[in-house]
């Protein structure tokens, strides 16, 4: 379903236009929770969250406010909060992951070794939780603090099947569910708890996250496998390495072309690495990232259907922009 009001103008960030103001605020608020901490811990924390990233959560977070009624103070501290949870995973993940560049700048894990990286997420994540405490009721705390074990269960899960041949895509999407696209619906349905919307469109508006956030994943784990490290500011093709069966690998392991298919399949039992350099030039690896392509863009064009129970506005407008630019990155990851 198309968007009457959709702007044809392809610029990247037009979506985050509406709330650049907003998003400044954002990143204030983040600097100023480096302060409850001791001398010996605060410049580490400052290193890390001096960052700048996509901020797409606290987008979310400011572009649902907007569309519900309008960006209050609590809506500015809920989004620095959604993101330091995230800068939390990031810092785990790159430890996990043994990556050691992104955005453009050295992990902690690189600068200081894993033991003091670990800590100083777990420092973030605490941080998190305080700020959350302070927002809502209980039972918006709640909703926080289960999304929160989700995240936490997603990121355990995943780290324990790694090369599991009994994995299924059904399990694949429960657990990038849990790791990557709870704290898209925590955004939108924290904003909307915030508003103090009925439950109904609360829940209208998490399962919009949630499509959004598993789009957004399967666009990442193509990325892997096609992006250039200059161009992602991150370091590429850990998953391959470390044995994460990603959605392009299981559409790779049932290909039609058998060689490709036996080949995956070996590596993935017996535990080895995947030589992508051999499959890139296949029509199996390309009809790979195309199928996995099309299953982000099938959700994102569900998430779009949650839109229309919103009233027109800039915010719902900006929220539609967000979508299509997630279906562009798809579609760059076929070319």
């Amino acid at each position: 379903m198309a968007f009457s009001f959709f702007n044809k103008l392809r610029d990247k960030r037009e979506h985050l236009k509406l709330i650049r103001d907003e998003l400044d605020k954002v990143r204030s608020v983040i600097a100023r929770q480096v302060e409850p901490f001791g001398p010996h811990v605060r410049p580490y924390l400052e290193r890390v969250c001096r960052g700048r990233g996509k901020l797409i959560r606290p987008g979310l977070v400011l572009l649902t406010a907007a569309s519900t009624g309008g960006v209050t103070e609590k809506h500015i501290t809920f989004a620095a909060m959604l993101e330091m949870l995230h800068m939390a995973s990031l810092v785990h993940d790159d430890v996990l992951d043994k990556a050691d560049t992104r955005r453009d700048e050295a992990t902690p894990n690189a600068l200081w070794g894993n033991e003091l990286a670990v800590l100083l997420g777990d420092s973030l994540l605490a941080q998190a939780m305080v700020m959350g405490s302070e927002l809502g009721d209980m039972k918006f705390i709640r909703r926080l603090s289960l999304g929160t074990r989700d995240l936490c269960e997603g990121e355990v899960e995943q780290s324990t099947r790694l090369w599991d041949m009994e994995m299924t895509r059904a399990d694949y999407y429960e657990l990038i569910r849990k790791k990557t696209a709870t704290l898209f619906a925590m955004a939108m349905s924290g904003a909307a708890m915030l508003q103090e919307l009925d439950d109904e469109m609360v829940d209208h508006l998490e399962r919009m996250g949630t499509l959004l956030g598993i789009a957004y994943q399967i666009y990442d784990d193509c990325l892997d496998l096609t992006g250039s490290e200059d161009v992602a500011g991150k370091t590429l093709g850990t998953d391959a390495a470390k044995g994460k069966l990603t959605l392009p690998v299981f559409f790779l392991m049932e290909s039609s072309s058998d060689d490709v298919a036996d080949y995956v399949r070996g590596c993935v039992e017996k535990r080895e690495e995947i030589d992508f350099t051999r499959l890139r030039g296949t029509d199996a690896f390309h009809e790979a990232i195309r199928m996995s392509a099309d299953e982000g863009r099938a959700r994102t064009a569900e998430a779009r259907e949650v839109l229309w129970m919103l009233p027109e506005s800039d915010g719902r407008a900006a929220l539609a922009e967000m979508t299509y630019r997630l279906d562009e990155l798809l579609d760059d990851c076929c070319n």
